[in-house]
């Protein structure tokens, strides 16, 4: 007697498949919209993110404080300060020491005028730009008294 030695029915094999398919869209699509990267966990991201709070000109109007606020995932350090105006800058300098910012806090920034550049009274806008110790820059506007 001959017998059929087939390892599996037509049936089987093509029911199979379509439970393979199944399975693979599933994958795909959790993939695609995330899910997975949201069940397995990611690092946190480190973010350096400064807003400024107010300012206020000194009564000789050579110096502005600026309060910034630290609305980032790490503690910041300003270093530097830019001054410009009309688009160009008008006076660079490095901080003697360096502003640290912790997360959620306050600090102030003293921008005084330096070198051949003065402030000029009456509204005038003039950009501010922080740069930390890792580079990163913040604009802030300022207008005189």
């Amino acid at each position: 007697m001959r017998r059929d030695k087939r390892a599996i029915s037509t049936i089987l094999a093509a029911l199979l498949m379509v439970v393979i398919v199944v399975v693979a869209s599933v994958i795909v699509y959790a993939w695609s919209t995330g899910l997975i990267g949201g069940l397995m966990g990611t690092a946190p991201t480190v973010k350096e993110a400064l807003s400024m709070d107010s300012y206020k000109w000194s009564t000789d109007g050579k110096t502005v404080t600026l309060y910034i606020r630290n609305v980032g995932t790490v503690d910041v350090s300003v270093k530097t300060y830019y001054i410009e105006y009309g688009g160009a800058t008008q006076y660079t300098t490095d901080l003697a020491t360096p502003v640290s910012v912790e997360v959620g806090k306050v600090k102030t920034v003293d921008v005084t005028e330096g070198g051949t550049f003065t402030w000029k009274a009456g509204g005038y806008s003039y950009t501010i730009k922080l740069v930390t110790t890792a580079g990163t820059q913040f604009t802030f506007t300022v207008k005189t008294p």
